[in-house]
């Protein structure tokens, strides 16, 4: 018994000796982080800012520009100043204030209202007549028909998830300025005038669209897209505009959402790469050493992404069933990057809703085909069957609680996406 004593005092001394090793090699295993997927590095570079220029860009970031200076150059200003103060400051540095300039007045009032909003049509239908257009509305309208017809447009705003934003509500006041003014048309009897502009409006969004390399630029492009359609199928109902011409099923580069989400990877894989310090104390920037790796927490983050972008490219047949079926995003969790689990828990939306906004145009479009061949009134139960939902095939319209003609779609939408007004 006593020779073992030695035995396990040598035992103890040599565990000791080798415990600040042990610790060492643990602590490089947890903090070690893991290189980017294949994926992920592929993503990453697809989604870099082209260096080229867009005069498209430049033009609709300063389309609020004062009459006395071009949209041009109001949006080169501001995009330089943009880019001096990045120069100086980090991807996640808050405080940057555009230059003061003088600006257009945005239009507003009873006449500025969504068309899809209860109420509005009936104001715009009866409020129009007495509409008279103000020198600076004429001129954002132009300006916002001219924007349509530029063809080169990108985003060009380097890494930063604070960058700001192009001034679209102008843009989308443009749009309401151009409806009123086909309105007015409409009611004084030029109906097939506004027939063709509506069509060349409609051909021109739709090459932005396929064009809109951000999620928030898709998304409005698809808005602009649907109030065109709401529009034919308004005039032509209300016997102001003759039958809607034949348009185009959508294809596929105009639902694709995957440079958009490549956009939107990018921003997210930004902020786990420069994680903020300098407004964090000394326990929360320990933590974020302890428990945060980012290269684990990109390669995570595709999951949130990569389907959503391979669905969108589907065909709304194809599409529904699909989406229904995705799961929540999976994504291997790991003991050693518990900071990075809570924030890809927090950070990302579920981009299903988007990607069934920008497939349910498809269904608009067949209602507006479908439309054209109905008689005035409330259409039978037979009619309703000459419909074919795009979605579902073989499935007919439907008459919702407002007798709005309407498909059946996967998930809930909001603002009678699926509908156009009888």
């Amino acid at each position: 018994v006593h020779q073992g004593e030695p035995v396990m005092r040598r035992g103890i001394v040599a565990l000791l000796a080798s415990l600040p090793v042990l610790l060492v090699v643990s602590g490089y295993a947890w903090m070690r982080d893991e290189p980017l997927s294949v994926d992920a590095q592929t993503w990453l570079e697809q989604a870099q800012v082209d260096a080229g220029p867009s005069r498209a860009y430049v033009f609709l970031n300063g389309l609020d520009a004062d009459p006395g200076q071009s949209p041009e150059a109001l949006g080169a200003e501001r995009l330089q100043a943009y880019r001096t103060w990045r120069s100086s400051h980090g991807p996640l540095d808050e405080g940057f204030a555009e230059p003061l300039v003088p600006t257009l007045a945005l239009a507003n009032g009873p006449l500025f209202c969504a068309i899809e909003k209860d109420g509005c049509l009936s104001t715009l239908l009866s409020g129009v007549s007495g509409w008279v257009e103000t020198d600076e509305q004429r001129l954002l309208r132009e300006r916002y028909w001219q924007f349509l017809q530029l063809d080169d447009y990108r985003n060009l705003l380097e890494d930063s998830i604070m960058a700001p934003l192009p001034p679209y509500h102008y843009l989308m006041n443009g749009q309401q300025l151009l409806a009123l003014q086909l309105l007015k048309a409409a009611q004084a009897g030029e109906g097939e005038q506004v027939r063709v502009r509506l069509d060349e409006e409609l051909q021109l969004l739709r090459g932005q669209m396929r064009r809109a390399d951000t999620l928030i630029a898709k998304m409005i492009m698809v808005r602009m897209v649907e109030r065109n359609m709401r529009w034919q199928a308004v005039l032509y109902r209300q016997g102001l505009m003759p039958a809607p011409s034949s348009v185009l099923a959508f294809d596929q580069a105009e639902r694709s959402l995957l440079r958009p989400l490549q956009y939107e990877f990018r921003s997210v894989a930004l902020m786990f790469k420069s994680q903020p310090s300098s407004n964090l104390d000394w326990k929360e920037r320990l933590l974020m050493w302890w428990g945060l790796r980012p290269q684990m927490s990109i390669n995570a983050s595709l999951s949130f992404y990569q389907p959503l972008a391979e669905l969108s490219q589907l065909p709304p047949a194809k599409f529904a069933p699909k989406v229904q079926q995705l799961p929540e995003p999976q994504w291997q969790k790991s003991r050693r990057n518990p900071v990075g689990n809570v924030l890809l828990g927090m950070a990302i939306p579920d981009f299903r809703d988007y990607a069934v906004r920008v497939q349910d145009l498809e269904v608009q479009r067949r209602l507006l085909q479908g439309m054209s061949q109905l008689p005035q009134g409330v259409p039978s139960a037979e009619q309703l069957h000459a419909f074919d939902n795009p979605y579902y095939p073989g499935q007919p319209a439907l008459l919702d609680e407002r007798d709005r003609l309407c498909f059946a779609g996967p998930l809930p939408v909001r603002d009678g996406a699926r509908c156009l007004p009888l």
